[in-house]
């Protein structure tokens, strides 16, 4: 299948989606549409074990929604495609597979609401633009539109930095430094330039890819299911979940490799 907005790869297990809407990747009512349709396609993809979301344009990974586009709307479309932004990024986040956002330019609203929903960020510090060294800069600044972050960033933020720090950023519309999103926690990993960036990103990307993807899908479900639970609750999903670990054919593969001292081969069930 063939996309508009972004061309998709599967690379050694690794699907690869790299978003290219020019001048800067700003999200409209077809792009969302898009990016909902690749997830739908990649969600029961066996060929794919991990996604790797990136920009192919040099400087913006997403610049944020297209505010020409929210500017004559009506509050209830506004509303409608807010609704479809969460349920495009949603999907994003309720997949199995582990995602993986390489941010090499600037992540606005939109933009670091689709990363958010990524399991894992990397980050550049710089981006090179028409042979010039850009910094990178991180943030939700719709406030300084008179409305808020409306594709999750008001939920996952709070939920990766704490509420009150989410609030602190959120009300000042702030634009941060990739060195101050890896302070805080926004990102896992930075790096010092772009090309650094994706090519670290999309071996991590192939490293997760052979390890046992079952697994891992089933720890990613037991710790997102049960952080916001009791501990008891919590550890009962960590129960049912090493339980389906336990019949999976990774699992006995696990198992033999360790005891006969040769490398496991996972398949991803």
């Amino acid at each position: 299948m063939s996309y508009k907005f972004f061309n998709f790869t599967i690379d050694e297990g690794v699907g690869v989606i790299d978003l290219n809407r020019p001048p800067a990747n700003s999200l409209n009512v077809e792009f969302t549409e898009e990016l909902s349709k690749v997830f739908d396609a990649i969600t029961p993809n066996n060929d794919v074990k991990v996604v790797l979301i990136k920009s192919a344009i040099p400087g913006f990974f997403v610049a944020g929604a297209d505010i020409k586009m929210f500017a004559k709307m009506t509050p209830l479309e506004g509303k409608a495609v807010s609704k479809a932004l969460q349920d495009c990024v949603q999907k994003l986040e309720n997949m199995d597979k582990i995602s993986i956002a390489a941010l090499g330019g600037f992540a606005l609203g939109g933009g670091l609401e689709l990363a958010l929903a990524c399991d894992f960020r990397f980050a550049s510090k710089v981006a090179k633009v028409k042979d010039k060294e850009k910094p990178v800069m991180l943030g939700l600044p719709e406030t300084s539109l008179g409305v808020i972050p409306g594709a999750g960033g008001t939920q996952r933020l709070s939920r990766i930095i704490g509420p009150k720090k989410a609030l602190f950023y959120i009300a000042q519309a702030a634009q941060i430094s990739v060195e101050e999103a890896f302070s805080i926690g926004i990102i896992e990993k930075m790096f010092d330039n772009d090309e650094q960036m994706n090519s670290e990103a999309l071996a991590f990307a192939k490293s997760l890819a052979k390890k046992a993807t079952y697994a891992i899908a089933c720890a990613k479900r037991a710790i997102y299911n049960g952080v916001d639970e009791t501990i008891e609750t919590g550890l009962k999903f960590e129960c049912q979940e090493f339980y389906n670990c336990f019949v999976s054919d990774d699992s006995s593969e696990g198992f033999n490799a360790f005891v006969e001292k040769r490398k496991a081969n996972f398949q991803g069930k």
